[in-house]
């Protein structure tokens, strides 16, 4: 259904709007710029969290190809002995950050409980399996972080697409129409103004015609 339009037709309002498509042409721009920005980074994130969820894996792998060959050295029992002497407390702290006004959480590993040289002593397999976990632990944070960040970029792609359309079909779109309307009505209006005055012209230079010929 064709927008009803009830703005003046004058020329104040054909400059005030001209004005107002021109500031919302500049607002697509920025948005369509930041929008291209994102989703080229959101691509490059993409592939960082599949090669490091590919590292991951193998980082994790290893650590427990570890685990069974020292489980095999020293059995399940002294194993889970000596689990009970590495201390428990991890700490994580999660620092709000941004990009591109993109807001995500930046991960910090404070406090991760290193195995103690004393396994060494007791089995080289068990202070490597302990530093494969650790190794494993830290690619899982960042693989979190990164992971959080692309989350946070698609959820704001969603919205500058939304705010894009309303740009676009709400604002873009209906001024343009209404510059349209005005500068239609306006041609028009002085179409009919040159009509007129031709018209009044013919009619003085009748009466000049006949005036003329009465004094002849």
């Amino acid at each position: 259904m064709r927008e009803v339009i009830t703005v003046s037709p004058t020329k104040d309002n054909l400059l005030k709007y001209k004005k107002k498509l021109q500031l919302v042409e500049r607002a697509y721009d920025l948005l369509r710029e930041k929008y291209e920005a994102l989703l080229m980074k959101l691509h490059i994130i993409t592939a960082e969290v599949s090669g490091l969820r590919t590292k991951m894996e193998k980082s994790l792998s290893e650590a427990y190809i570890e685990y069974i060959k020292a489980e095999s050295e020293l059995g399940r029992e002294m194993i889970n002995v000596f689990s009970e002497t590495i201390p428990k407390d991890v700490e994580i702290k999660s620092v709000p950050a941004q990009y591109m006004g993109v807001d995500y959480k930046d991960l910090e590993i404070e406090k991760l409980p290193e195995p103690s040289y004393g396994f060494f002593g007791i089995s080289s397999l068990l202070w490597i399996t302990a530093e494969r976990f650790r190794e494993s632990f830290h690619l899982i944070i960042q693989l979190a972080e990164l992971e959080n960040l692309a989350l946070s970029i698609m959820s704001n792609l969603q919205s500058i697409q939304l705010n894009l359309n309303a740009l676009d079909k709400v604002y873009r779109i209906r001024f343009r129409n209404i510059i349209k309307f005005i500068e239609d009505v306006i041609e028009s209006s002085e179409l009919e103004n040159i009509y007129t005055i031709k018209k009044l012209k013919n009619k003085i230079d009748e009466r000049k015609m006949r005036k003329r010929g009465e004094l002849n």
